[in-house]
């Protein structure tokens, strides 16, 4: 078997027993690899209904093809759950390199099931799979837990994912991380693990993956290298940061909680200012990265001085933009708390700007949530709510189960002004100036998230995509004929990308293109699969990701978005004055195009059988519908 280790590890906590198997013949057939075993199996193993925080959950993570492979960046590793914060299809992907030494030692995919009777962690040294006590890692940050681990196994190369305080305490915006940073992001994958009293996973890898045509796909990966390292000079020395003067100046950056669009302070959170206060000269990038494009942040002063995390333009956005918060310092060592406390990043700043907009409205008090005041520019202010969460004190203890959620229990008519799509808070984004984003985030299948379909490359950096069929500069502000464009752009993620493998950035922004990636596959697997067949692979994992949803109880009601968006005009910014005409229209022409129920959002029964899923079919639309 070439590109593949060829066997499955499922590792039961309740019993304490773990279990080898060959690598099933069919999920590498139809899926791929990566999120298409996890959606795959997701399905197959939980009954609808199942409480995300029980034991019956699941909680897959699978490596790409490529990952440990030549072929870059080789890094990627997904992961699929029922998400305690939405209720829905939970999907991740993280970066690092935990992928490739589960790879090296033996393995595609690892599912995990049960629940512990006290905190443990998984130690996989090839063939010697080990469920170890982790009581005295309870409690521990991040950071802290990967010392004590690589004392006690005696190796500092081993490949760590953990959870933090946050997912001990079941905080339905906890996320599992690695090194500085690299977590799976929102959905509450770190609430899963700690449901199963499961602190960490570490990997020793010794093996390698074999390649069909190691000299053929030596020449296609340095290509593709060669291609992103010219492409992406820029993210070399400023990592992604680098994106926020181009996004200021075209699209706009939401400020003051997505009031607005524009900050006149803005400019201090732009590539230079960051790399000039923050930039600690180490870098923390991802395994085979052509870019090297991770940077290690840190304050050079203060009180804070010290901390590392390697943090994205995104969270820049959400919490610098969205909050205002110009002190490069404070931001900093936000973006610290949460990483060593394992939450998403992007998402928990929705918590901070729902209640400064809420407070600053006269809606509530700061005694109407347990003294916890927060206001706009104000990152200390931040700092104790993201404290009281993450222990779950006082009023935190209700903001720990998600802002939606926290909300509703609130009441007051604090509602409306959670910035959400099914449960899961929006990336800082000003979705109105780009109608392809906005709907592709409101029919994103996990919720909350812009993974599949960030257009902006599309609409307004104008890149075409030839060999998906997306040939001209789309409209950012046009709100029909999208959904012919979308469907294709959004089925690359997970039926390429995260099967095969590659890095959304260098997907983006490097020039790295669909057929460069099969191409590579070929050369690892022998299997050839047409750009075209990939697509397909990525809408069977759409389909059997809202078929899960709908499994669930997801209806067309729930491929939403925010009043706000829906109904307010833009307010200042490059594209002031913009708003959204007919959202529904939209829905109704991107679900014709995808072959979902008009009334219910539902794949179709004639969609689900074209894509080989009868089964699926089967359960959703029981005889004689």
């Amino acid at each position: 078997m070439y590109g593949y280790a060829g066997k499955m590890l499922t590792v039961n906590l309740t019993e304490g027993t773990v279990k080898k198997e060959p690598l099933r013949e069919d999920l590498i057939r139809d899926w791929i690899g990566g999120e298409g075993f996890g959606a795959r199996l997701l399905w197959e193993k939980l009954k609808p209904g199942t409480d995300p925080l029980s034991p019956e959950n699941v909680l897959i993570i699978s490596p790409t093809a490529f990952s440990g492979s030549v072929f870059p960046p080789g890094s990627r590793t997904i992961a699929n759950y029922k998400s305690p914060l939405t209720g829905f299809y939970g999907q991740n992907s993280m970066g690092g390199s935990f992928a490739p030494y589960l790879k090296f030692a033996g393995y595609d995919l690892l599912i995990i099931e049960g629940k512990a009777k006290k905190p443990v962690y998984i130690f996989i040294d090839g063939d010697e799979v080990e469920i170890r006590d982790a009581t005295h890692l309870w409690g521990k940050l991040g950071g802290e837990t990967d010392e004590l681990l690589r004392d006690e196994i005696g190796d500092t190369n081993i490949q760590i994912i953990r959870i933090g305080p946050a997912g001990e305490n079941l905080n339905r915006l906890a996320s599992m991380t690695a090194d500085y940073n690299r977590a799976f992001g929102k959905g509450g994958n770190g609430a899963v693990a700690g449901s199963k009293n499961l602190k960490a996973i570490a990997v020793r890898g010794r093996g390698s993956i074999p390649a069909y045509d190691p000299a053929r796909l030596k020449e296609v990966a340095t290509r593709v290298y060669r291609t992103c390292k010219e492409k992406g000079a820029a993210f070399k020395e400023y990592h992604i940061h680098s994106l926020s003067s181009a996004y200021d100046l075209t699209m706009g950056i939401p400020s003051r909680h997505f009031q607005q669009a524009s900050w006149d302070k803005g400019n201090k959170l732009y590539h230079e200012p960051i790399k000039e206060e923050l930039f600690t000269g180490e870098d923390a990038y991802c395994w085979g990265c052509p870019v090297k494009a991770g940077k290690v942040l840190s304050p050079k002063k203060g009180p804070y001085k010290g901390h590392k995390v390697d943090a994205k333009v995104e969270a820049d956005w959400s919490w610098g933009y969205n909050m205002m918060i110009d002190d490069l310092d404070v931001l900093c060592e936000i973006f610290y708390q949460c990483a060593q406390n394992g939450v998403d990043i992007n998402g928990s700043a929705e918590w901070a700007g729902w209640l400064a907009e809420c407070q600053e409205r006269g809606i509530i008090t700061p005694e109407d949530v347990g003294g916890l005041e927060v206001k706009f520019g104000d990152g200390e202010s931040c700092l104790r709510l993201l404290r009281a969460i993450f222990a779950r004190e006082g009023f935190g203890d209700v903001l720990a189960e998600g802002p939606k959620i926290a909300a509703e229990k609130l009441g007051k008519g604090t509602e409306k002004y959670v910035m959400h799509s099914k449960g899961s808070p929006l990336e800082a984004e000003e979705f109105r100036a780009d109608k392809a984003l906005l709907l592709g985030a409101a029919t994103q299948e996990r919720g909350g998230s812009v993974n599949r379909t960030w257009t902006w490359i599309a609409t307004y950096a104008g890149l075409v995509y030839p060999d998906i069929g997306i040939n001209e500069k789309a409209d950012p502000l046009e709100e029909k004929g999208i959904a012919k464009w979308l469907k294709p752009y959004k089925e690359v993620v997970p039926g390429i990308l995260n099967t095969m493998g590659g890095c959304l950035i260098l997907w983006w922004v490097t020039a790295t293109t669909a057929s460069d990636v099969v191409e590579g596959y070929k050369h690892l697997t022998g299997r050839e699969i047409s750009v075209e067949e990939g697509l397909k692979v990525g809408e069977k994992i759409i389909n059997q990701a809202r078929a899960f949803n709908a499994r669930e109880g997801f209806d067309r009601k729930d491929d939403a978005m925010p009043e706000r968006f829906l109904t307010e005009p833009i307010s200042g910014g490059p594209q002031d004055g913009a708003r959204v005409e007919n959202f529904d229209a939209m829905v109704d022409e991107f679900y014709t195009e995808c072959g979902f129920d008009l009334k219910t959002g539902w794949p179709t029964r004639t969609k689900l059988e074209e894509l080989g899923l009868k089964d699926v079919a089967d359960e959703l639309y029981p005889k004689g519908r």
